[in-house]
């Protein structure tokens, strides 16, 4: 096998479909509401509160100060990428799917975890659980999202 053929548009058998795959759930294995997972484990409680209370706060800013105009062009886009790969099976849309949609349930998981850490500011216990639990969350979404691109380059390869 060539490079050329490495580098091929063929998404669910192209390395860089795999390779951003694997980066993706890399990256999200790594750090939970922009925090380093190992931050988790420091002794400094008070330190660890405002930046736990920070990250919190400014992902709700951010998710506030997003105009509705950009929601529903993002909604509109993936919906109809999601559409073109699944219903019309175009590999390509179906392969760019499976790496948006999420990307945007961990973005939903992290936003509802921001809010409940605000609502919940004064105890860091909790904070560092509702993290925990958004981390389990993630590996779990990050599974599905492999198996289901293992499903779906399996049947695109072999069924057409």
């Amino acid at each position: 096998m060539s490079l050329i053929d490495l580098l091929s548009w063929d998404a669910f058998g192209s390395v860089w479909f795999w390779a951003l795959v694997v980066v993706q759930w890399f990256w999200h294995g790594a750090y939970v509401l922009g925090m380093p997972v190992d931050c988790l484990q420091s002794k400094d409680a008070a330190q660890l509160s405002t930046i736990i209370n920070w990250r919190a706060k400014r992902r709700l800013d951010a998710a506030r100060a997003t105009p509705l105009a950009g929601v529903a062009a993002i909604s509109f886009s993936v919906s109809v990428i999601f559409i073109l790969g699944f219903v019309y099976h175009i590999e390509f849309c179906a392969a760019a799917s499976l790496l948006i949609v999420p990307e945007l349930i961990v973005f939903r998981l992290g936003h509802h975890a921001a809010q409940s850490i605000c609502a919940n500011c004064e105890r860091l216990e909790a904070a560092i659980k509702i993290l925990k639990t958004l981390q389990l969350k993630i590996y779990t979404t990050g599974a599905m999202t492999i198996f289901f691109a293992g499903v779906f380059g399996y049947g695109f390869e072999v069924l057409q």
